[in-house]
This record gives structure tokens, sequence and C-alpha cells, in this order.
């Protein structure tokens, strides 16, 4: 893993869910400007999941390799279901999951850099 790229979707995520727990508790729900930080947030994951692949294939494995590759799944694919979900959720409650979203994102990150520092 990338520890600057890491850091950016951490920051990125942390960010984002601030600004959705802010427009949920206004009862808003996500505007254009959210919807472009989740997109830039997925961006970020996916290329981080690009670089994790290519090291994995290379040879570079954490002693917990299934956890990883769980968690990493996960982070993958927890954006474009919160979308999904906000956009069929027409209260601000749509609004409060891409903040739990994002949130989780963050926690991910974190979980993932910690079993990435404990290499085989």
């Amino acid at each position: 893993m990338i520890p600057a790229l890491t850091v950016a979707v951490a920051a990125v995520a942390l960010a984002l869910a601030v600004a959705g727990g802010v427009l949920a508790a206004r009862d808003l729900r996500p505007g254009k400007p959210l919807l472009q930080g989740v997109l830039l947030l997925q961006l970020l994951l996916l290329a981080q999941a690009s670089v994790v692949v290519v090291r994995l294939v290379g040879g570079r494995r954490p002693v917990e390799i299934g956890a990883f590759v769980g968690y990493l799944v996960v982070s993958v694919l927890l954006v474009p279901g919160g979308l999904a979900w906000s956009f069929e959720e027409k209260s601000r409650y749509g609004t409060l999951v891409l903040a739990v979203v994002c949130l989780v994102v963050a926690v991910l990150q974190e979980r993932l850099d910690t079993l990435w520092s404990v290499l085989a």
C-alpha cells in the first residue's frame, strides 16, 4: 500500500462523513458537491485496490491475507452500495447512510494499513 494514498482516502472519507452528517442534521438530501466527493472517494479506493493487487501479485503479502482481502473488497464495494441506498431513501436518512459509509471507509483504511504493516 502507498501510505500517502491511504492517508488521502481516510482524509477524504472523514471530510465527507462530516459533511454528510451536517447535511443529515439539517434534514437535507446529498447535493452535487457531496456526490462528487463520494465519486472522488470511490476513484481513490479503486486506485488503492489496483496498487494493492499489483503488490500482492508481486509477492508482498500481509500475514492475515484473508482478512486483508476481505477488508479491501468491502471498502471498494461499500461506497456504491451506500450510494444506491442513499438514492432509494428519500429522507434525511439517505444522507446519513452516506455519512456512515464514509466513516466506515475511513476505519477500514486504518485496519488495512495495520494489516499491511505486518508482511509475511
